[in-house]
């Protein structure tokens, strides 16, 4: 049902005076974790909200599906854009045949379809890739109203940036509080300064929107409007990017409501992934997202959110090398054991995922 626009002030007092507006963000576990029954009522509550909040920008995308797409960056393009090696199609980068790295061969990893019956990992472990490990986590806590602010984004990526340095050996950088400008620009530069056999992980963490009747998802940056879409970023453009940065191994996860829309294009299967060796020569675009189709939890444990925490303590006790799947599988059960969450996991074949491929945790 469409309403017409002269209402959407009216509306929106109104959703802000009936007291609908504290649905947008969970209540804090101070008594407990809620249960199954009341988290999903919270959850419905809150995509009412949400949706009434956005309504303008909603609007404006239905009218025009690419309302919230960027140009690509050239002579008189000002603000945030793509730059032209974006656009590109990704092919596998080329694989690079040196004698001073041998890869022994590993045990065949099998992908299950279902967290219920998590694949069989390496455990002896191999030549790490030639190349860096370099890591981009955007945290987003300071939203101005009537979006309301986050309170663990930043401690997420912050904690998340420490493991990843001391336990895995990534290069980090955290943005903060980061615009559409701001998030594009990191992006950009990043693609330009990666090498093929480098490997790469992003971490986004913030508001979320899908609209359900087109399938479209958004991530909603600091500085985004309400009334129009054009400071979001929408799945099109981040698969754009994705397909810019040309690592041989590359991972996007998504900590964000209705984040699991980034993970529909290919899911995994119980097919074999193939061998360690095998993995590494493959290029490989996987997502992992915090929940599916539903708001996400944005207060959990220790000041971090439900996802970000399961997360956290998962790569602490990442022993050997582990692909993603095998990550994906154990916070998802630990987070469906406290939350009606559920966190999902795919391979973005249109940024050139070659199947076969997963990315691997590699601990020092």
């Amino acid at each position: 049902m469409k309403i017409r626009l002269p209402w959407l002030a009216l509306l929106l007092a109104l959703f802000m005076e009936s007291g609908l507006a504290q649905f947008m963000r969970p209540p804090a576990f101070a008594g407990g974790i809620p249960g199954r029954a009341q988290s999903q009522a919270i959850f419905m509550q809150r995509h009412q909200a949400r949706t009434l909040l956005y309504l303008e920008a909603l609007e404006e995308l239905r009218k025009n599906p690419a309302a919230a797409d960027l140009p690509v960056c050239g002579a008189g393009v000002a603000g945030a854009c793509l730059t032209p090696a974006t656009l590109s199609p990704a092919e596998p980068p080329p694989i690079k045949k040196s004698a001073e790295v041998a890869v022994p061969p590993a045990p065949t990893l099998a992908v299950a379809p279902t967290p219920e019956a998590p694949p069989p990992v390496a455990t002896t472990k191999t030549a790490r890739p030639v190349g860096r490990r370099i890591a981009l986590l955007v945290g987003n806590n300071d939203y101005a109203q009537p979006i309301p602010a986050l309170d663990t984004p930043i401690a997420d990526v912050s904690k998340v940036a420490s493991i990843l340095e001391t336990r895995f050996g990534f290069k980090t950088q955290v943005v903060k509080n980061a615009t559409q400008a701001k998030t594009i620009e990191a992006l950009n530069k990043l693609a330009a300064e990666i090498s093929p056999d480098d490997s790469v992980l992003l971490f986004y963490a913030g508001h979320g929107y899908l609209m359900d009747d087109i399938q479209m998802g958004f991530w909603i940056p600091v500085g985004a409007s309400v009334k129009t879409a054009k400071g979001w970023i929408s799945n099109s453009d981040i698969s754009k990017l994705l397909s810019a940065i040309q690592a041989r191994q590359l991972i996007l996860i998504s900590d964000s409501c209705f984040s699991g829309s980034l993970t529909k294009e290919q899911k995994f299967t119980d097919k074999q992934i193939g061998q360690t060796e095998d993995i590494l020569q493959r290029r490989s675009v996987v997502v992992l997202s915090s929940g599916g189709d539903e708001p996400v939890s944005d207060e959990g444990k220790d000041g971090h959110s439900i996802f970000a925490w399961n997360l956290i303590k998962t790569l602490e006790a990442t022993g050997s090398i582990t692909p993603g799947v095998k990550v994906w599988h154990t916070v998802h059960g630990d987070v469906m054991k406290d939350f009606p969450q559920e966190p999902q996991y795919g391979a973005v074949v249109s940024a050139g995922h070659v199947s076969g491929g997963d990315f691997l945790f590699q601990p020092r």
